[in-house]
């Protein structure tokens, strides 16, 4: 925690597709000379976006490879052993010192100069309306960091730019959780419909906190933030859900908040899921250019309904599926890839030629479909449904079936929950791990992962066991540079 404590006196800030609020010069400030003007205040909440676009943060790697938890997919490259053991549920602690401690860093990096941008912005004198919106910004901010982190590690230290000593102390999991609630309830009240692009706007603050309050099992709450996104008339599905994942729609109303992309540049995401040998030699390609580190499991593949336009939107099956990547169009051949399924949903910039390592494809980190779920979920809980219960429940249908119809899929008058879960998880797949969280949250992980068998040494059965696997281990080296003072989550290795 001592990098997170720290005052970072440098905001290097990435330039990201044609974000003007991104393209701010790097700047040294102390407390007493920087929090002076409009634009400092500016350059500094630029400077909170700066670590979501790293690989560890919404940026590439961890956010892809947050899926390989659930049973959707595997983490194809064996440089990562620790990270595989937790995704296996078999980690006893964390030193996976990539991925994971990386993303907790990034994450709090945002957290810390969002808090920042809070707690020394009012004092600035300047526009009313541009203040009320920096500070909208930095509270979506700062509750996106501690929700991404709270969903990992459960309770998480509190950062408080005026008691560093706060950031080495974990409050309890109902305590991190209020936190983000009231952070994301004051960005709904700053924040306006009409934003900048790359900027969260009144939907995504909406939107966010619909997902917090469906983690805080506060039904009603999450039904009346749900419906302030749809009843808004701002927001709708884009009609092709392939579409959703093309730099030609990347602006689309769906999209709630998307993380800016520039060719060159980070965010990575589609290099990461392609195979780095598609055609195998049988077409033109640049070779090794993928870095394929998620790939799908067979079972994921197997479990799409007949009809659903998702599957070939989001999978295709080496020697099965037909797909275009770099000028040909042919049936997948990979043979680098273990299993037999390749994640294509983030390959559309890569169909005419291999643009480079960074595709500048935004990253959709939250979407109305999302919402629209969310909102599914919030009804059927209020009206008998829920995890583990049968009934359907026909006052959820109408958002819900918005959803399943654009994916051509027949329309359900009353949907139960397994509906649901099916929906969420072709939904969502590959999309920053929601399917694992939902599963962990809904009570339902130890069923459906217990019972899997194991797919080839990529995806062996495992063990999942509630008290211990609802949390991710702590990082092990926060641990220790908190002297520890902060403890390790319950079942694994280390004080707690």
């Amino acid at each position: 925690m001592k990098q997170i404590i720290s005052i970072f006196m440098v905001l290097f800030v990435l330039a990201s597709c044609n974000k003007d609020f991104l393209n701010k010069q790097p700047h040294e400030f102390t407390d007493a000379v920087f929090w002076q003007t409009a634009d400092q205040a500016e350059s500094a909440l630029a400077g909170a976006y700066t670590p979501l676009q790293s690989e560890e943060a919404l940026g590439g790697e961890e956010w892809s490879a947050i899926s390989t938890f659930s049973d959707d997919s595997y983490l194809q490259d064996d440089g990562y052993p620790d990270f595989i053991a937790m995704s296996q549920f078999r980690a006893t602690q964390n030193n996976e010192g990539d991925f994971s401690h990386n993303s907790y860093t990034e994450y709090y990096q945002t957290i810390k100069r969002a808090t920042d941008v809070l707690n020394y912005t009012p004092s600035i004198k300047m526009d009313d309306a541009q203040k009320k919106r920096i500070l909208g910004e930095a509270n979506f901010l700062k509750t996106w960091g501690y929700y991404e982190l709270a969903r990992r590690y459960g309770g998480l230290p509190i950062y408080d730019s005026k008691n560093p000593a706060a950031a080495l102390v974990r409050k309890t999991e109902a305590e991190t959780w209020a936190v983000i609630e009231k952070s994301i309830k004051e960005a709904t009240t700053q924040l306006a419909w009409e934003h900048q692009e790359g900027r969260p706007g009144l939907g995504a603050a909406w939107g966010l906190l619909a997902k917090v309050y469906a983690y805080e099992k506060k039904w009603a709450e999450a039904k009346t933030a749900a419906e302030t996104v749809i009843n808004s008339g701002k927001h709708t599905l884009t009609s092709s859900y392939e579409d959703i994942f093309t730099i030609d729609h990347e602006h689309d109303s769906e999209i709630l908040f998307g993380l800016g992309a520039r060719l060159d540049e980070y965010p990575i995401t589609p290099v990461l899921m392609l195979p780095n040998n598609v055609w195998g030699g049988t077409h033109p390609e640049p070779m090794g250019e993928g870095w394929r580190l998620v790939s799908p499991t067979n079972a994921f593949y197997a479990a799409y309904q007949d009809g659903d336009l998702r599957k070939s939107a989001t999978v295709a099956k080496r020697g099965v599926d037909i797909i275009t990547y770099n000028g040909s169009t042919d049936v997948l051949v990979a043979p680098n890839n273990k299993s037999e399924v390749v994640c294509v949903k983030y390959n559309s910039p890569y169909k005419e030629r291999y643009v480079g390592w960074a595709a500048g494809l935004n990253v959709p980190a939250l979407r109305y479909a999302d919402v629209l779920l969310i909102e599914t979920e919030a009804i059927m809980n209020l009206n008998g449904g829920g995890p583990g219960k049968t009934v359907g429940v026909s006052a959820a249908a109408v958002h819900f079936n918005k959803v399943r119809q654009r994916a051509g899929l027949p329309a359900i008058a009353a949907p139960t929950f397994a509906d649901l879960m099916y929906e969420r998880r072709m939904e969502l797949a590959f999309e920053g791990g929601d399917r694992h969280f939902d599963l962990v949250r809904w009570g339902l992980a130890s069923s459906i992962y217990n019972s899997l068998p194991a797919e080839g040494s990529y995806k062996p059965a495992r063990t999942y066991v509630d008290a211990t696997h609802k949390l991710l281990p702590y990082p092990q080296k926060q641990i220790e540079n908190s002297n520890g003072t902060i403890k390790q989550n319950p079942g694994y290795l280390g004080p707690h």
